[in-house]
């Protein structure tokens, strides 16, 4: 056999036992593309020098047949006798000695995978013919073109066929081998309509013209026949198929070759050496021989690269784990850390790790998207917290204020119990907004916690379940403090007011003129009471400037309780929800964990588990690809 045949055949052979799909490595094939009846089994049979592939009218081939065929210098002994031609399908450890038996597995097998309508699948069945007749080839049987459904085929067979054979044939390194009945108009043929739209210049595709013995023998079938009429660089070969007569007749493949050949010379002496079976098999060796030639390079280059990323794919996962209880302390401990890094900052871009993963980030309905790390947490304060600024209130019915805190003796003063009731009953207004900073800000510390269990547990489902619920009921446990932190401190605003505070005095200082001028008014009533010419000043005028003065008060003072309330509030969430979080968690989580089945905890998700039972099975199948390389210098051109 021919070395790179050799390595063709050995190289499938992995590939198809390991279960593997052809797509990541594009093999050198030949695929056989025809309609139904165009005689493509024909020409399969006559090549093999077998009658093995099952006959009938309809859709008979319905499913890719990969059909390797392996020349064989001694026979095979078995069961007491010597055999000159065996086959063997992947899918069965028997060897069949019988071609009849070849058949009826052919049928039987399709039936399990496609049903026993006449529906199609696109799982090949491997065929791999051992004989002393056959040349050493492998050639694809797709199912023949069709353009309406019959019985019970699905409505779109037409386009479900059409999809399958153009898998096969739009590959760049597939040679298509396009079957064309000799009795029909060529130029209305399905197979070489589908070889020009999949490649156009015509580079891929050798044509072949059955039943060229009914062909009318005219110019035009000459011209035909030497490839003039017909744009198809690796030419076309004529071929004569045995009619029912001949196969009813016993007539064996051999013997039709000679009736092939003996026809040729007659009627087309000129074009003779180049028609026909057997001229056909060798040419289609040579372009095979050719096509490997050029590509086993870049072939090997695809199962280098592709090795290389399946390696690279298993490191990733991991080994297998030995002690399974330190392997939790240390996955919990890094998920702690990992946690104080997302926080920090110093892991800002876990969305980005997670997409990597193929793992779906966390979603929150707080919008903290446009940031990554802690900061995100910074964004959910600094927007929710301006909530407090929106606080605005209005102060109705100062002076019955003023007048029920005066009491029996009439005073010059306001009362200071006025202005602590107001700013009392406004400073609650302020609970609300500090709850939903909190709450804000728990719901964004919880999506971290979310995310980073993908992150560095995602691939033990349990174990994360587990941490990422421990971390939240941690987390839970630190809510009702810091809310209880803040409600007390509001209660410390209302409870002192520290009407000497710096920024009040400033405020109270502008409004000192207007003090004194209520004090002056009263004066100047008292002195002047008797003077009809003089302008009374009346107790409603008096009154609304002092409700005019406490009104500013109480809103400056309430302001700069404001102020306090916002530059403490994101404080207490970072001490209280933040650092006091991340100093207990890790000894809580580990306390919760190692109650649990350390091997329950790290079973791998279903995703991982397949990924890594893959990876090895095609770290095997490249390497032991790369071994067949090995044996041939691919570089050398002849």
């Amino acid at each position: 056999m021919n070395a790179y045949l050799n390595v063709l055949n050995k190289l499938q052979d992995t590939f198809t036992q390991c279960g593997v799909s052809l797509k990541e490595i594009d093999l050198p094939q030949i695929a056989v593309v025809g309609c139904q009846s165009a005689g493509k089994s024909s020409v399969l049979e006559s090549i093999a020098k077998h009658d093995l592939l099952p006959r009938g009218s309809g859709i008979v081939t319905r499913r890719p047949l990969i059909l390797q065929m392996i020349k064989e210098l001694q026979p095979l002994d078995k069961d007491g006798g010597s055999h000159h031609s065996w086959a063997e399908f992947l899918h069965s450890d028997k060897c069949f000695v019988k071609m009849s038996e070849v058949q009826d597995e052919i049928v039987n097998n399709t039936n399990v995978v496609c049903g026993a309508n006449k529906g199609i699948s696109d799982e090949p069945i491997r065929l791999k013919l051992h004989s002393t007749k056959t040349p050493s080839l492998t050639l694809i049987d797709l199912p023949g073109l069709t353009k309406i459904s019959v019985g019970d085929q699905p409505e779109d067979i037409e386009k479900q066929i059409d999809d399958l054979v153009r898998s096969y044939a739009k590959k760049e390194n597939t040679i298509i081998l396009a079957i064309s009945p000799g009795n029909v108009d060529i130029a209305n043929s399905d197979s070489l309509k589908l070889a020009r739209e999949v490649d156009p210049s015509g580079g891929r595709t050798l044509g072949v013209i059955t039943k060229v013995d009914l062909m009318e023998e005219t110019k035009e079938s000459i011209s035909i026949l030497k490839g003039e009429s017909i744009n198809m660089k690796l030419g076309i070969v004529g071929v004569i198929n045995r009619s029912n007569q001949m196969l009813a007749d016993g007539v064996t493949a051999e013997k039709a070759m000679e009736y092939e050949q003996k026809f040729f010379q007659r009627k087309f002496p000129s074009l003779a050496s180049k028609m026909g079976i057997a001229y056909l098999s060798d040419k289609l060796c040579q372009l095979l021989i050719a096509k490997l030639k050029e590509t086993l390079p870049g072939v090997k280059d695809k199962i280098d690269k592709e090795l290389i990323g399946h390696k690279k794919t298993l490191a990733n996962l991991g080994e297998e784990i030995a002690d399974k209880k330190m392997a939790v302390i240390n996955l919990v401990v890094k998920y702690n850390s990992d946690l104080g890094d997302l926080i920090h900052g110093r892991k800002p871009h876990i969305d980005d790790a997670l997409t990597e993963q193929g793992k779906k980030p966390y979603k929150s309905t707080t919008d903290v998207t446009l940031r990554s790390g802690g900061s995100k947490l910074l964004q959910t304060i600094e927007t929710r917290i301006k909530d407090l600024d929106d606080v605005q209130f209005v102060l109705h019915d100062i002076d019955k204020e003023i007048t029920a805190n005066t009491g029996i003796q009439p005073s010059l003063f306001i009362p200071d119990s006025v202005f602590h009731g107001l700013l009392s009953d406004k400073v609650k207004l302020l609970h609300r907004p500090v709850i939903n900073v909190i709450e804000a800000s728990k719901e964004c510390l919880e999506k971290m916690i979310v995310e980073t269990g993908h992150y560095t547990l995602g691939k033990y489902p349990q174990l994360e379940t587990v941490v990422v619920m421990n971390a939240k009921e941690v987390l839970d446990n630190y809510e009702p403090k810091i809310k209880a932190f803040m409600r007390q401190y509001l209660e410390i605003q209302k409870g002192f007011i520290n009407t000497r505070h710096p920024k009040f005095l400033e405020r109270f200082n502008i409004a000192a003129d207007l003090f004194e001028n209520i004090k002056d008014t009263i004066s100047y009533q008292a002195v002047c009471n008797e003077d009809k010419v003089k302008k009374r000043i009346t107790e409603v005028e008096i009154k609304e400037k002092e409700a005019r003065l406490m009104k500013k008060l109480v809103v400056h003072y309430f302001e700069i309780i404001r102020q306090t309330v916002k530059d403490t509030l994101p404080k207490a969430v970072v001490q209280i929800l933040v650092y006091d979080l991340l100093k207990d968690l890790k000894s809580s989580l580990l306390s919760r964990v190692l109650k649990e089945d350390a091997e329950l905890l790290l079973i791998e998700n279903s995703d991982d588990e397949r990924l890594r039972k893959h990876s090895k099975k095609m770290i095997a199948m490249l390497t032991e690809a790369m071994a067949i390389l090995s044996n041939i210098d691919i570089h050398t051109k002849s």
